[in-house]
Protein backbone atom coordinates (compact mmCIF):
# COMPACT_ATOMS: atom_id res chain seq x y z
CA UNK A 1 0.00 0.00 0.00
CA UNK A 2 2.80 2.40 0.68
CA UNK A 3 4.64 1.70 -2.84
CA UNK A 4 1.27 2.39 -4.39
CA UNK A 5 0.87 5.64 -2.86
CA UNK A 6 4.53 6.32 -3.74
CA UNK A 7 3.38 5.87 -7.15
CA UNK A 8 0.48 7.65 -7.16
CA UNK A 9 2.42 10.78 -5.95
CA UNK A 10 5.22 10.37 -8.47
CA UNK A 11 3.46 10.18 -11.69
CA UNK A 12 0.83 12.36 -13.29
CA UNK A 13 -1.75 9.99 -13.87
CA UNK A 14 -4.92 11.44 -12.85
CA UNK A 15 -6.90 8.58 -10.35
CA UNK A 16 -5.97 5.70 -8.36
CA UNK A 17 -7.42 3.36 -10.68
CA UNK A 18 -5.21 4.56 -13.42
CA UNK A 19 -2.63 4.17 -11.20
CA UNK A 20 -3.21 0.61 -10.72
CA UNK A 21 -4.98 -0.62 -13.68
CA UNK A 22 -2.94 0.84 -16.54
CA UNK A 23 -0.96 -1.13 -18.86
CA UNK A 24 3.17 -0.63 -18.01
CA UNK A 25 1.43 1.84 -14.92
CA UNK A 26 3.39 1.77 -11.92
CA UNK A 27 2.06 -1.05 -10.01
CA UNK A 28 2.76 -3.17 -13.13
CA UNK A 29 6.34 -2.19 -13.47
CA UNK A 30 6.61 -2.68 -9.11
CA UNK A 31 5.06 -6.19 -9.26
CA UNK A 32 7.62 -7.01 -12.15
CA UNK A 33 10.38 -5.76 -10.31
CA UNK A 34 9.80 -8.22 -7.29
CA UNK A 35 9.02 -11.02 -8.97
CA UNK A 36 13.26 -10.06 -10.38
CA UNK A 37 14.14 -9.87 -6.72
CA UNK A 38 12.57 -13.48 -6.15
CA UNK A 39 14.22 -14.66 -9.66
CA UNK A 40 17.55 -13.33 -8.48
CA UNK A 41 17.06 -14.57 -4.68
CA UNK A 42 16.49 -18.05 -6.40
CA UNK A 43 19.75 -17.89 -8.55
CA UNK A 44 21.89 -17.27 -5.92
CA UNK A 45 20.25 -20.69 -3.43
CA UNK A 46 20.61 -22.74 -6.54
CA UNK A 47 24.32 -22.00 -6.79
CA UNK A 48 24.28 -22.49 -2.79
CA UNK A 49 22.15 -24.98 -2.27
CA UNK A 50 22.74 -28.36 -4.43
CA UNK A 51 20.61 -30.74 -2.52
CA UNK A 52 17.60 -28.56 -3.55
CA UNK A 53 19.41 -27.23 -6.60
CA UNK A 54 16.40 -28.19 -8.89
CA UNK A 55 13.65 -26.78 -7.30
CA UNK A 56 15.49 -23.40 -6.69
CA UNK A 57 15.97 -23.55 -10.36
CA UNK A 58 12.58 -24.15 -10.97
CA UNK A 59 11.25 -21.39 -8.98
CA UNK A 60 14.00 -19.19 -10.63
CA UNK A 61 12.46 -19.89 -13.76
CA UNK A 62 8.63 -19.53 -12.66
CA UNK A 63 9.51 -16.14 -10.71
CA UNK A 64 11.49 -14.56 -14.26
CA UNK A 65 8.57 -15.55 -16.20
CA UNK A 66 5.56 -14.21 -13.80
CA UNK A 67 8.09 -11.12 -13.98
CA UNK A 68 8.58 -11.35 -18.10
CA UNK A 69 4.66 -11.55 -18.11
CA UNK A 70 3.87 -8.65 -16.09
CA UNK A 71 5.86 -6.57 -18.41
CA UNK A 72 3.54 -8.07 -21.07
CA UNK A 73 7.17 -9.29 -23.22
CA UNK A 74 5.19 -11.97 -25.04
CA UNK A 75 3.38 -9.11 -26.89
CA UNK A 76 6.67 -7.15 -27.36
CA UNK A 77 8.58 -10.36 -27.93
CA UNK A 78 6.06 -11.96 -30.85
CA UNK A 79 3.71 -9.12 -31.81
CA UNK A 80 0.47 -10.99 -30.50
CA UNK A 81 -1.03 -12.11 -26.99
CA UNK A 82 0.23 -15.44 -26.10
CA UNK A 83 -2.28 -15.72 -23.41
CA UNK A 84 -4.86 -16.10 -25.45
CA UNK A 85 -5.31 -20.03 -26.53
CA UNK A 86 -6.79 -19.08 -29.59
CA UNK A 87 -4.20 -17.11 -31.61
CA UNK A 88 -2.43 -20.66 -31.83
CA UNK A 89 -4.20 -21.73 -34.02
CA UNK A 90 -5.48 -18.28 -36.18
CA UNK A 91 -4.54 -17.90 -39.48
CA UNK A 92 -3.87 -14.40 -38.97
CA UNK A 93 -0.49 -15.50 -37.36
CA UNK A 94 2.54 -17.72 -39.59
CA UNK A 95 2.87 -21.00 -38.75
CA UNK A 96 6.39 -21.18 -37.83
CA UNK A 97 5.64 -18.23 -35.11
CA UNK A 98 3.36 -20.21 -33.58
CA UNK A 99 5.57 -23.46 -33.61
CA UNK A 100 7.94 -20.94 -32.22
CA UNK A 101 6.65 -19.81 -29.57
CA UNK A 102 5.34 -23.43 -28.47
CA UNK A 103 8.65 -24.68 -28.83
CA UNK A 104 10.56 -22.16 -27.24
CA UNK A 105 8.13 -21.06 -24.76
CA UNK A 106 5.19 -23.66 -23.82
CA UNK A 107 6.90 -27.08 -23.77
CA UNK A 108 9.96 -25.86 -21.23
CA UNK A 109 7.04 -24.29 -19.11
CA UNK A 110 5.16 -27.66 -19.05
CA UNK A 111 8.31 -29.28 -18.42
CA UNK A 112 9.19 -27.13 -15.43
CA UNK A 113 6.28 -27.41 -14.20
CA UNK A 114 6.00 -31.41 -14.31
CA UNK A 115 9.36 -31.52 -12.75
CA UNK A 116 8.60 -29.33 -10.08
CA UNK A 117 5.40 -31.07 -9.22
CA UNK A 118 7.13 -34.19 -9.24
CA UNK A 119 10.01 -33.16 -6.72
CA UNK A 120 6.75 -31.52 -4.76
CA UNK A 121 5.29 -34.64 -4.70
CA UNK A 122 8.18 -36.71 -3.56
CA UNK A 123 8.07 -34.69 -0.28
CA UNK A 124 4.53 -34.27 0.02
CA UNK A 125 3.61 -37.27 2.08
CA UNK A 126 6.76 -36.93 4.70
CA UNK A 127 5.92 -32.71 4.63
CA UNK A 128 2.62 -33.24 5.73
CA UNK A 129 3.60 -35.51 8.34
CA UNK A 130 5.36 -32.95 9.78
CA UNK A 131 3.51 -30.01 9.51
CA UNK A 132 6.04 -28.48 7.18
CA UNK A 133 4.98 -24.73 7.06
CA UNK A 134 5.85 -24.67 3.10
CA UNK A 135 2.23 -26.56 2.27
CA UNK A 136 0.42 -23.69 3.53
CA UNK A 137 2.26 -21.09 2.23
CA UNK A 138 1.84 -22.68 -1.40
CA UNK A 139 -1.63 -23.53 -1.08
CA UNK A 140 -2.15 -19.57 -0.21
CA UNK A 141 -0.06 -18.74 -3.23
CA UNK A 142 -2.46 -21.33 -5.67
CA UNK A 143 -5.41 -19.25 -3.69
CA UNK A 144 -3.94 -15.72 -4.83
CA UNK A 145 -3.03 -16.90 -7.94
CA UNK A 146 -5.90 -18.35 -9.39
CA UNK A 147 -8.38 -15.14 -7.78
CA UNK A 148 -5.71 -13.49 -10.28
CA UNK A 149 -6.46 -15.40 -12.96
CA UNK A 150 -10.29 -15.23 -12.35
CA UNK A 151 -9.81 -11.70 -12.37
CA UNK A 152 -8.71 -11.53 -15.61
CA UNK A 153 -10.64 -13.76 -17.35
CA UNK A 154 -13.93 -11.76 -15.87
CA UNK A 155 -12.89 -8.33 -17.15
CA UNK A 156 -11.59 -9.60 -20.52
CA UNK A 157 -13.82 -11.41 -21.71
CA UNK A 158 -17.53 -12.02 -19.29
CA UNK A 159 -18.23 -8.21 -18.29
CA UNK A 160 -18.16 -7.35 -22.16
CA UNK A 161 -20.41 -10.51 -23.05
CA UNK A 162 -22.85 -8.94 -20.03
CA UNK A 163 -22.64 -5.34 -20.99
CA UNK A 164 -20.31 -4.38 -18.13
CA UNK A 165 -18.05 -2.52 -19.67
CA UNK A 166 -18.09 0.48 -17.05
CA UNK A 167 -17.26 -2.04 -14.55
CA UNK A 168 -13.92 -3.33 -16.62
CA UNK A 169 -11.32 -0.88 -15.35
CA UNK A 170 -12.48 -1.73 -11.22
CA UNK A 171 -11.91 -5.23 -11.94
CA UNK A 172 -8.42 -4.92 -13.51
CA UNK A 173 -7.41 -2.79 -11.16
CA UNK A 174 -8.35 -5.75 -8.76
CA UNK A 175 -6.07 -7.65 -10.90
CA UNK A 176 -2.99 -5.71 -11.27
CA UNK A 177 -3.38 -5.41 -7.45
CA UNK A 178 -3.97 -8.71 -6.79
CA UNK A 179 -0.76 -9.92 -8.88
CA UNK A 180 1.37 -7.45 -6.68
CA UNK A 181 0.05 -8.98 -3.49
CA UNK A 182 1.36 -12.23 -5.19
CA UNK A 183 4.62 -11.53 -5.63
CA UNK A 184 5.13 -9.61 -2.73
CA UNK A 185 3.64 -12.67 -1.05
CA UNK A 186 6.11 -14.83 -2.78
CA UNK A 187 9.20 -12.81 -1.65
CA UNK A 188 8.03 -12.70 2.00
CA UNK A 189 7.33 -16.78 1.96
CA UNK A 190 10.46 -17.45 0.36
CA UNK A 191 13.03 -15.21 2.03
CA UNK A 192 13.36 -17.38 5.04
CA UNK A 193 14.09 -20.23 2.79
CA UNK A 194 16.78 -17.72 0.63
CA UNK A 195 18.27 -17.03 3.85
CA UNK A 196 18.80 -20.77 5.14
CA UNK A 197 20.29 -21.24 1.62
CA UNK A 198 23.34 -19.50 1.92
CA UNK A 199 26.31 -20.79 3.73
CA UNK A 200 27.49 -17.55 5.94
CA UNK A 201 23.99 -18.16 7.33
CA UNK A 202 24.96 -22.02 8.45
CA UNK A 203 28.45 -20.48 9.40
CA UNK A 204 26.76 -17.99 11.66
CA UNK A 205 24.59 -20.43 13.46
Amino acid sequence: MTMTLLAKWSTNLPGWADVIASENGPVEMMSAGVWFVATVWCLTASLSQSHFRIEWLGLMALCLLFGLRELDAHVWATGWNLDKFANYWSPRFPLWERLLVIVCMMIPIMVIGMVLCFRIWARLAEAWNHRAPWIGQMMMGGVLLGLCVILDKVHAYYLPLLGLEDAQLFFMGMEEFGEYVLGIYSVSVLWPYWQASLPFHHTDS
